[in-house]
């Protein structure tokens, strides 16, 4: 089922231009220490007044503390030690993993304590230019650019659940009006502390889910400096890992920098407006009727790019390296010998997407079988437990994606490794080379947990649970429809196209604007500020199909907040089976020699389908998920009016 999906975006993105070459090896911070003789410091999460985020990294294959929610709450505190930020909970400062029920309340207070808005804007502040970019020029041809400016960090944060299908409103899933001012700067959210209080739908999916600060204009920075963490919904397919003795493990991929903020621009992808007005002429037609008036301008776009830099990752909070490493440097993980675990991943980078396998020591395929996606366990549109069977595809896995799988442990005396492949993001996007991520091993079966099973063979749900690659995925009962069942099978109110583009900012700061918004006539492109009025309104109870246009250089990550949607086609190409997702790859533009009536590019393009269930009605932000390009314009607002407010 996924594999279909996986290998043509894996075509689409990877094998466009091909994959970036010549490796980068990056010594990390904890092997430079080495090199001086120093030993790295102690890793202690408890937060104090003189380390309010703790000392050091944790070492690889670090499981994070778990909490659970409990009628009293969760309180979660936000410090800050110099430019790393941190959730604090229980005096400990490694970010929970908060673990809830279908049907249940989760109640977190958050309490902001950052001291230092400064440090914030200096993470997410841009390079200098040494002379200003053109703007783009008016044209009665395509949209008009507004360009944006700078959003100078204030410190103040707040929580977004993401994937929970919540209400957008206070004091649930709202990111729009409610904030928390920092214990230093600016007062602008009237507030240090506030409680939300999410009310967990039963019909909701359950699975995998994370939380993470949603201050638009600093986001970015917010999360490079360390507030993520990871949110589990339990229903009835946990129940029954749980009673038969499977172990879970949990990764949690964070980025730590992002080495793009000044990115000079090399060879045009795109020819000059000039040489596309002296080729509509020689074919004997005007530029006007090439491009109508709701036409995107792409030779003033950014254009490739020359990006030397590669970001850093952490594994659960350890630096991941690049290239080749001692394998003391990454995770090492058994699993007993014949027995599977159920391993979840996500993706709390910033802009780094993941392409997901397992390989032996030759770098030989090995079979995973895919669970769940973006916290949806794989159903058909009735809601029916489907199984993806053994798959040897890589998974490509954007910002804010999640996957959950089953793997098995390897023979006897045999390695395997979990790697993130090289991912082409466009001749725009950021090097993403090949890094290992975990080595597996197989261990001595534990006889406890053989025992936990055997006790548990009757049980035809258990059976099922414990089924080997090539049977059917785990099913606790033949159906388990969700607030998203049936979305394939409702009527189509109305069809719309999405645009993407982005423009270098005029001025002397090395900003890009970001825009995302509906292609109409007139249409204005303008970077999204906070308070800006809905682009989008519809009436709850509707559903629509969305053509997602990306008309950049790079790749992009469409997410919508409190729905769940399905992924219809991808350049054209119909998706068999999608499962339902949260976030989905945008493909990056590709020339067309100007022998398309489209113009210079073909814009990359998925088709989704999405369904605005009354419950859910309020304002739901729409935006790219490489959260620089949301902090700089590329959010709007999309409102569900209420059925009581129908006229």
């Amino acid at each position: 089922m996924r594999e279909g999906y996986s290998s043509r975006m894996r075509a689409l993105t990877m094998m466009r231009s091909g994959r970036f070459g010549g490796a980068l090896t990056l010594l990390l911070p904890l092997l430079l220490m080495s090199r001086a003789g120093a030993e790295p410091p102690v890793y202690d999460s408890h937060s104090t007044s003189d380390a309010p985020c703790g000392v050091g990294s944790p070492p690889p294959g670090h499981r994070s503390p778990e909490l659970q929610a409990t009628a009293a709450g969760i309180q979660l505190t936000v410090r800050q030690s110099a430019d790393r930020l941190c959730y604090v909970a229980n005096g400990d400062a490694d970010a929970p993993v908060i673990r809830a029920r279908l049907g249940a309340e989760l109640d977190i207070t958050l309490r902001n304590e950052i001291s230092d808005p400064s440090a914030i804007d200096a993470v997410s502040g841009p390079g200098k230019l040494t002379s200003a970019n053109d703007p783009v020029p008016d044209s009665t041809d395509f949209y008009q650019v507004i360009p944006g400016m700078k959003h100078p960090a204030s410190g103040a944060t707040n929580l977004h659940v993401h994937g929970f299908a919540v209400p957008p409103v206070r004091p649930q899933d709202d990111v729009l009006t409610t904030c928390t001012d920092p214990a230093s700067g600016p007062v602008g959210c009237g507030q240090r502390s506030f409680t939300y209080r999410y009310r967990i739908p039963r019909d909701m999916p359950e699975g995998l889910y994370w939380y993470h600060p949603h201050i638009h204009g600093e986001v970015q920075a917010q999360m490079l400096m360390g507030l993520s963490g990871a949110l589990l919904v339990d229903g009835p397919q946990a129940d029954a890992r749980r009673a038969a003795g499977i172990e879970e493990r949990l990764l949690i991929i964070r980025q730590t920098q992002d080495l793009d903020a000044s990115k000079p621009q090399a060879a045009a992808m795109i020819a000059a407006p000039m040489q596309h007005e002296q080729d509509s002429q020689h074919s004997g037609s005007s530029s006007s009727t090439k491009h109508a008036a709701d036409a995107v301008d792409t030779a003033h776009e950014l254009l490739c790019t020359r990006n030397a830099g590669i970001d850093a990752i952490s594994l659960n909070g350890t630096p991941v390296p690049v290239g080749d490493a001692p394998e003391s440097a990454i995770a090492h993980w058994q699993i007993p010998a014949g027995s599977r675990q159920f391993w979840r991943v996500l993706n709390a980078a910033t802009d780094a997407f993941l392409d997901l396998v397992v390989v032996d020591e030759h770098g030989v395929g090995l079979p995973i079988e895919v669970a769940a996606i973006d916290g949806a366990p794989l159903t058909d549109d009735s809601g029916a437990s489907v199984s993806s069977g053994p798959t040897l595809q890589s998974q490509l896995i954007p910002p804010s994606g999640r996957l959950e799988f089953w793997i098995s442990a390897p023979p006897s005396g045999i390695k395997m490794y979990l790697v993130t492949h090289a991912v082409d993001t466009g001749c725009a996007g950021d090097r993403l080379p090949e890094r290992k991520l975990a080595v597996i091993e197989a261990s001595a079966a534990n006889a406890a947990s053989a025992e936990n099973v055997a006790k548990s063979a009757n049980s035809a749900s258990i059976e099922a649970a414990l089924a080997t690659p090539g049977r059917s995925a785990m099913r606790v009962s033949p159906r388990q429809p969700n607030l998203f069942s049936g979305l394939l099978a409702r009527h189509t109110d109305r069809r719309r196209v999405i645009a993407m583009a982005e423009y270098p900012r005029p001025g002397a700061d090395d900003q890009i604007d970001f825009y995302i918004a509906e292609r109409r006539p007139g249409q204005v492109l303008k970077p999204y500020h906070m308070g800006d009025p809905p682009a989008i309104t519809v009436r709850a109870g509707t559903t629509e199909e969305w053509v997602v246009e990306n008309w950049t250089n790079e790749l992009h990550a469409f997410h919508i907040h409190q729905l769940h949607f399905r992924l219809l086609e991808v350049d054209g190409t119909p998706v068999q089976d999608a499962a339902l997702l949260d976030v989905v790859n945008v493909p990056y533009a590709t020339p067309t020699g100007y022998h398309s009536k489209e113009g210079p590019v073909h814009p990359g393009r998925v088709r989704i389908k999405l369904t605005f269930p009354p419950q859910l009605a309020g304002d739901i932000p729409f935006h790219c998920h490489l959260v620089d390009h949301e902090d700089n314009g590329m959010m709007a607002v999309l409102r569900v009016t209420p059925v009581a407010s129908r006229k």
